[in-house]
């Protein structure tokens, strides 16, 4: 995703559709991504990274940062100095997330006498808005999304635009405890580190003890933690992840390739499952479709 490394898990089974749309506009890279399933996406930052994104369909009950759920009218992202992202998004929702170098825009609020937003932009990661102003967002982003190829010809002036937005955002409130400070609890961490683990280690077979000992938490903490945030268990969790990885490896010819695999049935074993009738199963049931049709339909 625009040069930084993500990895995506379908959280809710079923055939998953959805779109990503993308323009540059100068400084911002604006996206805009539609989704029919309930997906996590975790992955690098980098250091000089910050981002104003919204969800605009009024579906967001499953909207998550870092764990943590999102508000009706809130923007998130602008933390300054995070080198991670994590972030859930909602079924059958539309969000708008945009990209830019924290220190440019930290030069552009001192441009215009406004270095107080920086320290705030330090402490929080989102910010409650107001109703106008949300919407005003959402259609300002439609707007430039629809209109991405006019954009190409003055995409600094549409990035300059863009952050005048920005700052009316942050600036854009008249009540104290507008800006939420970002702070998750130990179960929610205890989950981002578990999902972070997944990723890194696809092809590890391990079980819950062992989990539970890499990651210093108990079986009943670990299970309780997982199901609050997630509604399944750990090591249905990490089963899903790998499912994920075979989805992402079947669609691939260079991936498989490159692990030197062929077959759906080599594929499935390097990603640790070793009964092809459970693992037919459990693909059948997240994907809505046969490994053997998800390797047919891969590009030659």
């Amino acid at each position: 995703m625009v040069g930084k490394r993500f990895d995506a898990l379908q959280l809710t089974p079923g055939r998953l559709k959805g779109e990503m749309s993308i323009a540059q506009l100068g400084a911002v890279t604006l996206l805009k991504i539609t989704t029919t399933h309930r997906i996590l996406l975790n992955g690098d930052r980098g250091p000089d990274c910050i981002s104003f994104c919204i969800e605009a369909s009024g579906q967001a009950k499953d909207h998550k940062v870092f764990c943590v759920p999102m508000s009706a009218y809130s923007v998130h992202g602008f933390k300054q100095g995070l080198l991670e992202s994590h972030f859930e998004l909602s079924a059958d929702s539309t969000t708008y997330l945009t990209i830019t170098s924290g220190r440019r825009f930290n030069d552009y609020l001192e441009h215009f006498g406004l270095e107080s937003m920086i320290g705030e932009m330090e402490m929080s990661n989102s910010l409650q808005s107001f109703p106008l102003m949300h919407q005003h967002m959402a259609k300002e982003f439609e707007f430039l999304i629809q209109n991405s190829f006019v954009n190409t010809i003055r995409p600094q002036q549409a990035g300059n635009r863009l952050y005048g937005l920005f700052v009316k955002c942050l600036t854009c409130h008249d009540e104290e405890g507008c800006f939420i400070p970002m702070v998750s609890t130990p179960r929610q961490e205890l989950v981002r580190r578990l999902i972070g683990w997944g990723f890194l280690h696809g092809t590890a077979d391990t079980n819950l003890d062992q989990i539970c000992q890499m990651l210093f938490a108990s079986k009943g903490t670990l299970i309780q933690s997982t199901k609050e945030a997630l509604d399944i268990g750990p090591m249905e969790l990490l089963k899903r992840i790998r499912l994920e990885k075979v989805n992402g490896m079947l669609r691939s010819q260079e991936r498989r390739k490159t692990a030197q695999l062929t077959t759906v049935s080599e594929v499935a074993q390097y990603f640790g499952f070793r009964s092809r009738g459970h693992f037919a199963r459990a693909y059948q049931e997240l994907f809505s479709e046969s490994p053997s049709v998800t390797l047919s339909k891969a590009p030659a």
